[in-house]
């Protein structure tokens, strides 16, 4: 299946004029083709902004048999210290190790030394038949992978050291290339912070540099008729202003932020707290059995795929995806997502059966239940471009040229201060954060050093205060009295 869809990407790149260096099959994220090592091995390691990490395996999985062979690598450095880390998704432990890696796809780029996981275990980390070796974790350092006493770089911050610049990256997903395709194909690419190009695309904070976290305000249900006026459960009316302001609906907002919100090109399906899901869930189906489709209630809750024999096109209701705008703290803006980003494609291919060839088009929903967190996985992504300047804290969307035809909508006004009413963490930078982290640190020696100088003046002190007062010729009465008995 991998080398239909890097054959299927470059089609593409000779039909449509660009090129595309992602690629995947149904329901395993975006992977881009890299060289790792002298002489170079080719391997294919999916793009996350989840994680930090460089993680490859280093042995055959089930399906999978390619691997990086890091002792043919002559440039390889083994610390042989182990490193692990835990997704949402399964687990993995290994080495920490460094060696060169290249972007063929990225011409632009140099070569560079980073640090890297050799994987010499998991659990429920590789999926069956999946394509890919590893991950290429683009999140912030906080997220990296652990260990005894190890501070793993990740490979973009290699990258800000090599080139003396910090750097930003863009996602643009694309999903399939049709109904009839499961295959989906995408860009990712490297920028100069300085780069001018993108001045007209909507910005979101990244609140904590650890996940890129984001103010998630409110996800909705848009109904053909609400698509213009965006008026519904989620948002309301201030009847006194225009249709750009509008109130938010705080326990909505503050319960998609209780744990925290991501974008996570390495998650597929966007997940919301439980409640939440399923009022979004109930009123999807509402729609499904006015449209009189049948699909079963264990395509909603329990992520099995509905199968038809002909590729269906939905005329659903759309979601909606109100962020914080970075512009003001009163504003927001919104994604506004077709049918074709939560009703994936996860398989397209005719099947055999008793009697002879059937067609079989398969969806899954691309929603999902979270406990308490949300997460904007790929299925939010497709159809927009998203650029994550990850030095000036900001993620910008903008509609892409593939992909479902996603939109964007906003500015919208709100009254009141969304950090605030919302209940977001606020920003910090990164110098702030080191200037309070010295500062704790200079309290906490200063009151490590006074204990111990308490402690080593203790005796002195304790003779001090036991020590025989002066002599005076004042009496008390009491004694006089006891004294003088004892003397007749």
């Amino acid at each position: 299946m991998l080398y239909i869809s890097i054959l299927f990407s470059f089609l593409l790149n000779a039909v449509c004029g660009e090129d595309y260096n992602l690629h995947g099959d149904a329901g395993q994220a975006y992977a881009i083709e890299v060289y790792l090592g002298h002489p170079s091995q080719k391997l294919n390691v999916l793009v996350d902004t989840g994680s930090t990490t460089l993680a490859i395996a280093t042995y055959p999985r089930q399906d999978n048999d390619e691997y990086f062979h890091f002792a043919n690598s002559t440039s390889i450095n083994d610390s042989g210290k182990e490193i692990q880390a835990k997704y949402s998704q399964g687990m993995w432990l290994g080495r920490l190790a460094s060696d060169f890696i290249r972007f063929p796809s990225l011409s632009n780029l140099p070569e560079v030394r980073t640090d890297m996981a050799l994987i010499t275990k998991s659990h429920k980390f590789f999926m069956n038949g999946s394509g890919w070796q590893g991950l290429l974790g683009l999140a912030y350092l906080p997220v990296g992978a652990w260990g005894d006493h190890l501070v793993v770089e990740s490979w973009l911050d290699s990258l800000d050291r090599t080139l003396k610049i910090p750097t930003s990256f863009e996602l643009k997903l694309c999903g399939a290339k049709s109904p009839t395709n499961a295959t989906h194909y995408g860009n990712f690419r490297v920028i100069d912070n300085a780069d001018e190009t993108h001045q007209s695309i909507f910005r979101t904070p990244i609140l904590r540099k650890r996940w890129y976290e984001v103010g998630v305000l409110s996800i909705r249900v848009l109904f053909q008729k609400q698509l213009n006026t965006v008026d519904e459960v989620g948002l309301t009316k201030n009847s006194q202003d225009n249709d750009a302001s509008r109130d938010l609906d705080i326990e909505m907002c503050q319960q998609l932020n209780e744990e925290k919100s991501i974008v996570d090109s390495g998650t597929t399906n966007i997940r919301l707290p439980d409640d939440l899901f399923r009022q979004v869930v109930d009123k999807l189906k509402n729609a499904v059995l006015a449209s009189n489709i049948l699909i079963l209630d264990e395509f909603w809750y329990h992520a099995e795929a509905a199968c038809w024999t002909e590729p269906q096109n939905w005329s659903l209701p759309w979601l909606a995806i109100d962020l914080l705008s970075e512009e003001s703290d009163h504003e927001y803006f919104t994604l506004e997502l077709p049918p074709q980003n939560y009703m994936r494609v996860v398989s397209a291919r005719n099947s055999s059966s008793e009697n002879g060839t059937v067609p079989e088009f398969c969806y899954k929903l691309g929603l999902e239940a979270g406990g308490k967190e949300t997460v904007l996985g790929y299925t939010a992504m497709e159809g927009l471009q998203v650029l994550f300047n990850r030095s000036a804290g900001w993620i910008g969307w903008e509609t892409s040229n593939c992909g479902p035809n996603a939109r964007i909508t906003g500015p919208y006004n709100v009254t009141a201060s969304i950090r605030s009413t919302c209940q977001l963490i606020k920003v910090v930078s990164d110098g702030a954060v080191s200037i309070k982290a010295a500062q704790w640190t200079l309290c906490v020696i200063s009151i490590i050093a006074a204990a111990v100088l308490i402690y080593l003046l203790a005796p002195c002190i304790k003779m001090m205060l036991m020590k025989p007062l002066p002599s005076s010729n004042q009496i008390s009465l009491s004694q006089a009295a006891l004294v003088e008995p004892a003397s007749a």
